[in-house]
């Protein structure tokens, strides 16, 4: 099951072990609790939009499904490009010269839609294993199993850069071919222990070494001070009620975590943690975000870090009726920074020979066939060997777009590109700025292209020489120091009064030289970075007939990024501009207001939560929860979400209207 040793985890688990069996076998008292759950999880997708990111939805393409326009069609400049380069390629590899022909007027592209009734179908089981050794030692071990069942829609169309057929659920290159050291893994099905620890107590001292989540900060929707964890977003995103507080979510990885009471007040803790990055959605799946023709090269960006160690400390304590809570973190970011990647890629070399020996991935085959030098119509083989429809970026408005949505400006990408790939820039400089199509390049400066007019007739000449491209994303992990404070009081007025028992939360991070993607280019974007939160929670009992409401009302603020960690200044964009940036609104800023009312039965208990970013993006989603008995659970909630515009923190994912189901037996 572990798919990479970590040896000093084996040595430290074993040396435990036997003295604890000793422990044991010396009289003292081993006892053992097994407790756990089965759930069948749905849910059913009642939007009316598709997944933008699979490639197929007619939120991206202009003019319908599969129909993209070339807008450099009938542009002079981009048609003796073209004559020349179908001549030049002609010559260059002895082929017969081409018959006249004009740019082509419309691009094709495979319908890849999936248009789903159903976005999850999964089921789950875990087992809890509470130990107890002696008075000092206790253990944990969860065992979770979690199979989910193919609802998509036929996606059976190969792509020259990622394979068609089965979708991809949890593999993702880190730990062998699964997520976390201890985690078995294939397409539909993954098998973990999230939790596998040890706990010593001795008076003052508590110690817990193995798998662990180290859960901190004081926040509900927000994670301010949470940060020794990523998050695992493979089963169902971030998806689940709102106040489950991401513990399905939140990966866990190898510490040793130590803390010490000083006094009655005041508790000292610290950790030393594997690095574990966070994982996205995979390609392909329900709640994927990534677009379809990018693979991300896990096992490039994983490996220069999966050595590292993560360190944290917390003091934590009392004065009066005021709780207070200092931090400090020293980590690599569980959150990737992603730049364009070169690896493994197919040379065009053969295809326009002289521009450079620099791999850039696309289909040589298909360029010829797009230049109308190979005979025949159809399609031709792809990079690997693979044969069908290709699936890569195919024209302006899929390049643009899609930028936007993923938090980049599709006007600097090209310059990035241009910048790092000698063959991408040198194309540029050889073909197009000589035929005026970059009238404003300034290349010792490293700019070719500076509107989103110019950038629309160079990606449609450049694609419709080429065919579709695709791309490598290698992600990297920052290091960084974070730096937080925190503090709680609790308000204490007339009983039953609104103002009585009100807990007050803040918390506060600050993050120097932080780390975001800028636009793929190997230098990325750097600031100083303030995140703060604020919370008001309460119980409080509307009616005698009733148990209290639990009430939370809840704002955060991030001075450079938004929710999901873009960087400010990369969103806005759309097909005819590039971003517009947030910072100018003094950064980013949303509300959260969630309540649970149980029903006097205690059988029922209805939920409601809500989250709106000042961007222009908002989470709606109401629950109710019946427990007939002690075993079983009936649970359901739907979900909400929707924005504005690219500049909204929750536009990569506001397609998913759903409805959930969990139908829990508990044992």
């Amino acid at each position: 099951m572990i798919n990479k040793p970590i040896k000093p985890v084996r040595v430290v688990g074993s040396a435990l072990a036997v003295s604890l069996l000793a422990s044991a076998s010396a009289g003292h008292a081993f006892n053992l609790k097994v407790a756990g759950f089965i759930r069948q999880e749905m849910s059913y997708s009642i939007g009316s939009k598709n997944n933008p990111w699979q490639r197929g939805s007619p939120d991206i393409y202009e003019g319908g499904v599969g129909t993209l326009q070339n807008t450099a069609s009938g542009d002079a400049r981009a048609e003796a490009v073209w004559d020349g380069l179908r001549a030049q390629t002609a010559a260059a590899l002895s082929l017969p010269a081409p018959a006249n022909t004009d740019l082509p007027t419309t691009f094709s592209k495979p319908n890849l839609d999936k248009d789903n009734d159903w976005n999850l179908m999964a089921t789950r089981a875990e087992i809890d294993f509470h130990m107890t050794f002696n008075e000092n030692w206790t253990g944990f071990v969860k065992v979770r199993g979690y199979y989910l069942s193919d609802v998509q829609n036929t996606y059976t169309v190969p792509s020259s850069f990622e394979d068609g057929g089965d979708d991809n659920n949890f593999k993702v290159d880190l730990h062998g071919e699964c997520a976390s050291i201890l985690e078995i893994c294939d397409d539909d099905y993954m098998i973990d222990l999230p939790s596998a620890y040890l706990d010593y107590q001795n008076g003052p001292l508590w110690m817990r070494i193995g798998n662990q989540q180290i859960a901190w900060g004081e926040s509900i929707f927000f994670r301010v001070m949470d940060v020794p964890n990523g998050l695992d977003l493979r089963r169902h995103s971030f998806l689940d009620t709102a106040t489950e507080e991401y513990a399905d979510e939140r990966i866990s990885s190898p510490a040793i975590r130590v803390s010490y009471n000083l006094n009655n007040d005041w508790e000292i803790e610290a950790y030393a943690q594997m690095f574990q990055p966070t994982v996205h959605p995979r390609v392909g799946s329900s709640y994927a975000f990534i677009n379809s023709p990018y693979v991300v090269r896990n096992d490039i960006g994983f490996d220069s870090v999966d050595d590292q160690i993560n360190v944290g400390m917390r003091l934590k304590g009392q004065i009066g009726d005021l709780g207070l809570t200092f931090i400090a973190v020293s980590r690599h970011n569980p959150d990737p920074i992603f730049k364009w990647g070169a690896s493994n890629q197919t040379s065009m070399d053969a295809v326009f020979p002289g521009f450079s020996s620099q791999p850039f991935k696309v289909n040589s085959l298909a360029a010829l066939e797009n230049l109308g030098l190979l005979p025949g119509g159809g399609d031709f083989p792809a990079v690997g060997g693979k044969e069908g429809p290709r699936n890569g970026t195919t024209n302006s408005s899929d390049w643009m777009v899609g930028a936007a949505l993923s938090g980049l400006d599709g006007v600097e990408t090209l310059n990035v590109l241009a910048n790092d790939f000698a063959f991408v820039g040198g194309f540029f400089q050889q073909a197009f700025i000589p035929a005026g199509m970059m009238p404003n390049a300034d290349v010792a400066n490293g700019i070719y292209v500076t509107n989103a007019e110019e950038a629309k007739l160079n990606i449609d000449t450049f694609l419709s020489l080429l065919g579709d491209v695709g791309a490598d994303f290698i992600p990297t992990y920052a290091s960084e120091n974070i730096f937080g404070f925190g503090m709680n009081y609790i308000f204490y007025a007339e009983p039953d009064s609104l103002l009585d028992q009100l807990i007050v939360r803040f918390e506060m991070t600050y993050t120097p030289d932080r780390k975001w993607t800028n636009n793929g280019a190997r230098k990325p974007i750097t600031e100083d970075e303030w995140i703060t939160g604020f919370a008001l929670e309460k119980y409080h009992r509307l009616s005698p007939n009733f148990p209290a409401t639990f009430f939370s009302f809840q704002w955060m603020h991030k001075s450079e990024s938004d929710f999901v960690g873009h960087h400010l200044s990369t969103l806005g964009g759309t097909l005819d501009k590039g971003p517009s940036g947030g910072e100018s609104k003094g950064g980013w800023d949303a509300i959260a207001f969630a309540f649970q009312q149980p029903s006097p039965s205690l059988k029922w208990r209805y939920d409601f939560s809500f989250l709106y970013d000042f961007n222009g993006s908002w989470l709606l989603q109401p629950g109710i929860r019946y427990k007939p008995s002690g075993d079983w659970t009936i649970e359901t909630f739907a979900t909400w979400m929707d924005s504005n515009d690219t500049g909204a923190a929750l536009t990569p994912i506001d397609w998913t209207d759903e409805v959930t189901v969990r139908l829990t037996y508990q044992f």
